[in-house]
């Protein structure tokens, strides 16, 4: 609070074309600090195991906030009466409906999402696993073939190309994969369509948030740039839940950050002291050029405007009269 009263105080007292300058300088760099504060609240950044199942939750809304319409979204549903469920179901609640987000476009009716956390690995013992809950979820209806097989999709959502998954299934299955954009591959050649998303190859002017759902964020621009997105949202429950995983997940690289932002504000704190008096002195000047032409205006000596410049502004008779002779018409 204390750094920000200050920040403003510097502000006011510059001449405004000198404030927007510095201010163009240092704001990001401020801004970012007292996010990192609010966010931390004075919290170990790696306190406790961390849950990437409820940030992806939040991060799967995010990336497809523009049609939760068209969806609805099951964390955990359960498969039946034994104790089997999938990390997500996605259903269309239209079924014909398309998704425009990119993550969606290859969305069926029913779709089970498969997560992995940044640290594992998609095995093919995860392929057969999911494969299965979508047999179950397929078959778990009172009518027979109440839902098609091709209205069930799966998605792999996983960090990690997952080479021998993919080799396993091209050699024994048959299957095929088609990259359709950076990061979202089309499984092709199975009753149950599939795509498989790598969070990593995601680009950020697209998935912005699933992107940077990673544990090995970088200082500097990541870092920064993460926080600067944040900063837009950070009001929003979904956003605050996915970047407390992001920042414990990071914190070493995120200490990293908040260090180089401190000393960058000691770097600038003698640009800060300088530009503060130059402001002054500037100022001061107008204000004295003013009361000498109004004093000369109301007709007054120029002995008598003189002593009302030392007065007013503190000044030896011999700064006032430099400046009286200055300004004198």
């Amino acid at each position: 609070m204390a750094l920000s009263l200050l920040y403003k105080k510097y502000l006011n007292s510059l001449p405004r074309q000198f404030c927007h300058r510095i201010h163009r300088i240092v704001y990001n760099l401020i801004l970012r600090y007292f996010i990192f504060l609010t966010i931390m609240k004075g919290e170990s950044m790696h306190d406790g195991k961390l849950q990437w199942h409820p940030a992806f939750s939040a991060v799967l809304r995010i990336e497809l906030l523009d049609e939760l319409d068209k969806i609805k979204i099951e964390d955990e549903h359960l498969l039946g009466k034994k104790p089997l469920q999938t990390d997500f179901l996605v259903v269309k609640l239209d079924g014909k409906q398309k998704i425009h987000k990119n993550i969606g476009q290859l969305f069926q009716k029913y779709n089970i999402v498969e997560y992995k956390s940044p640290d594992d690995s998609l095995s093919i013992n995860d392929f057969y696993k999911v494969y299965a809950y979508a047999c179950l979820y397929q078959s778990d209806t009172e009518k027979v073939m109440e839902i098609p097989p091709d209205e069930i999709g799966i998605t792999f959502v996983c960090n990690h190309y997952p080479v021998k998954m993919l080799k396993h299934i091209q050699n024994t299955r048959g299957m095929t994969i088609k990259k359709c954009e950076q990061g979202i591959y089309e499984l092709k050649g199975d009753p149950f369509p599939m795509q498989l998303i790598i969070t990593h190859e995601l680009t950020k002017e697209k998935n912005f948030w699933m992107q940077s759902l990673r544990n090995d964020l970088k200082s500097g621009g990541e870092i920064r740039n993460l926080i600067e997105t944040y900063d837009k949202n950070k009001t929003q429950p979904l956003y605050q839940a996915v970047m407390d995983v992001i920042l414990r997940a990071n914190y070493k690289e995120v200490e990293v950050e908040k260090n180089m932002c401190q000393a960058l504000m000691e770097l600038f704190a003698e640009d800060f002291e300088v530009a503060e008096k130059k402001g002054l002195e500037k100022g001061k000047r107008k204000g004295i050029k003013a009361l000498v032409e109004v004093l000369h205006d109301l007709q007054l000596t120029q002995k008598e405007v003189t002593e009302k410049v030392m007065s007013k502004f503190e000044l030896s008779r011999t700064e006032a009269e430099n400046f009286v002779n200055t300004y004198w018409k």
